[in-house]
């Protein structure tokens, strides 16, 4: 995806010469924010110095206030509240000089979508946002970029409207591009399967990233998959190609046996269990590791 953003300041910055507005001194293409006392009251996108159109945010949520952060005490508070209310609205955290630095949309006080920039730059540093893939099915995803526009952690999730399923899938890059965790929870696998509605779709960027660093990840994370079995399959074609060094499991039943074995057989060494065991459990495992794995560091 095109990481670079538009680019957005406050009207006040621009400067009017000839009948086209400019921003230090270049003609200005970007979105133009005028306000009253941190009311936002406008927004124009321009071209070339010449304003074009009213600004539509990108976003699911669509809200009608917006405002400058100089009226909140700090845009990262959750619940955020204006004049004693939780905030329904956009907030525009602004740089020096006018410059916009982060986009983000408030429903009943909580984050629910944003764009953060990187200083004094259109390249996108942080992006949050949702889609609606249908009438039943909604998509989240929340990435982050450095500077030059290479991908540094990716996160999506898939819920439908009823709240009957959820899946999640997301990774984190150490500094050599190699895969730190790359983590999946609940119905991973729909989000796979919609890939290509994400602003940032999985495939494409999961492939970029192995051309920077094919080598085994750090941490393969499972948090609880309902109907595990179901997502076998998959789960052991990720395990396969990844090759993580540790296999973590949130939840321990005997369904995991034989991710265990089969992960043991694909470079993992350490398995690490989140989640307390009972007696019995802790008994059977280590019983396994032992017999079956007997190179495998097992961390409860």
């Amino acid at each position: 995806m095109n990481t670079n953003g538009l680019l957005m300041v406050l009207f006040e910055a621009l400067e009017l010469k000839q009948g086209h507005y400019y921003y230090h001194n270049t003609l200005f293409s970007g979105m133009a924010i005028s306000h009253t006392d941190g009311v936002v009251t406008s927004r124009h996108v321009y071209k070339n110095g010449v304003k074009e159109y009213d600004y539509e945010p990108p976003y699911l949520n669509k809200t009608t206030h917006a405002i400058l952060d100089d009226l909140v005490d700090c845009t990262t508070d959750e619940p955020m509240y204006l004049n004693g209310e939780r905030y329904t609205g956009t907030i525009y955290g602004i740089y020096p000089k006018g410059r916009v630095s982060s986009e983000d949309v408030f429903i009943r006080g909580m984050n629910r979508e944003n764009t953060h920039f990187h200083y004094n730059s259109t390249a996108i540093h942080e992006l949050q946002i949702e889609t609606m893939v249908n009438e039943q099915l909604c998509l989240d995803e929340m990435h982050e970029w450095d500077l030059s526009g290479q991908l540094q952690d990716w996160n999506a999730g898939i819920e439908n409207t009823k709240g009957e399923m959820k899946g999640r899938i997301s990774f984190l890059l150490n500094a050599d591009f190699s895969i730190s965790y790359f983590t999946i929870s609940g119905d991973f696998n729909k989000v796979l399967e919609n890939s290509e509605h994400l602003a940032c779709p999985y495939f494409p960027a999961f492939e970029q990233v192995r051309q920077l660093n094919s080598g085994p990840i750090d941490t393969f994370n499972i948090n609880f998959c309902k109907q595990l079995w179901a997502h076998e399959p998959i789960i052991k074609q990720l395990i396969e190609e990844l090759q993580p060094e540790e296999l973590a499991i949130s939840d321990f039943s005997s369904e995991y046996l034989s991710l265990i074995q089969y992960a043991s057989k694909h470079n993992m060494n350490r398995l690490k269990v989140y989640s307390s065991l009972e007696a019995q459990d802790r008994e059977s495992l280590t019983s396994f590791i032992t017999q079956q794995c007997p190179h495998i560091e097992l961390i409860i």
